[in-house]
């Protein structure tokens, strides 16, 4: 998508701006007063357990029957193996240029939901990756504080398999925050082969275009989409020690959705920034 393009999605959708929320009154009173709020009923998962460590995983095949990732993942392979792509890469951020040198099966994208900034837990690990049948999810979920342990130890093992992360502001944040999670737990994570911070490169390719950098204002004016009743940053800490205190999951499943969503727009950058 070039910037022409970009200026013109902009100026269309600044016109025709979508409403905060569309649930009406009925949904919003269900939301209030779930029936069966239980976490395996709500967000189904399976219990794992890493070096005698537990936590809950919630896995995604984007290329199952029903899902929209099949056209993305074709985008991403594009943009990965065409070599007008990787000129275009060396005109915005020499960044993205080594992630599309890097093996696609080598590449993670990495996005934290924590219980505040340093010091706090990280109890959400959303992680996608690429294999043979395409992009795969997993939201590494600790159910309590004490599963925060085997959260990092499974993501531990994913770096291992794919050292090339892909963040957003990861480099400042989710990286560094992990590790010291990491350290705190006596986990150690293997070195990265690479790490593509897609907030650097977005801000080199889009600055000029849109009103902010920020990841959901990328997702909306380039992948033309804006989210309904998503759950501000704000509020996940206070959301997260409800549903540990009280086992209802019914906002803990608006977290994993906010978690998931925001994977996919990192993938969906990719192509956007080599204009496939």
């Amino acid at each position: 998508m070039g910037l022409d393009d970009l200026r013109k999605r902009l100026e269309a959708l600044n016109r025709s701006a979508l409403p905060a929320s569309t649930e009406s009154a009925g949904e919003a009173g269900e939301k209030r007063h779930p029936g069966d709020a239980r976490l395996d009923t709500l967000i189904p998962g399976r219990s794992v357990e890493v070096d005698g460590a537990s936590l809950y995983v919630i896995d995604r095949c984007l290329s199952d029957p029903g899902e929209s990732g099949v056209a993305l993942f074709e985008r991403f392979t594009a943009a990965m193996t065409e070599p007008a792509a990787r000129r275009r890469a060396a005109t915005v951020h020499d960044e993205l240029v080594a992630l599309l040198e890097a093996d696609a099966e080598d590449l993670l994208f990495v996005d934290l939901e924590t219980c505040g900034f340093s010091g706090t837990p990280v109890f959400l690990i959303g992680v996608l990756y690429v294999t043979s049948d395409g992009f795969h999810v997993e939201q590494l979920l600790a159910r309590n504080y004490d599963e925060e342990a085997g959260i990092l130890a499974r993501f531990g093992q994913l770096v291992s398999d794919r050292p090339h992360l892909v963040t957003f502001n990861g480099k400042s944040f989710d990286w560094p925050f992990v590790s010291a999670r990491a350290a705190i737990a006596r986990i150690e994570f293997a070195g990265l082969a690479g790490h593509c911070d897609l907030l650097h490169v977005g801000r080199r390719r889009f600055g000029d275009v849109l009103p902010d950098c920020k990841l959901q204002t990328i997702e909306r004016y380039i992948s033309g989409r804006q989210r309904v009743g998503d759950i501000p940053g704000r509020d996940i800490p206070a959301a997260y020690h409800g549903f540990v205190d009280s086992g209802n999951a019914f906002d803990l499943r608006d977290i994993v959705r906010h978690n998931f969503l925001d994977l996919v727009t990192l993938t969906e950058m990719i192509p956007a920034l080599v204009n496939i």
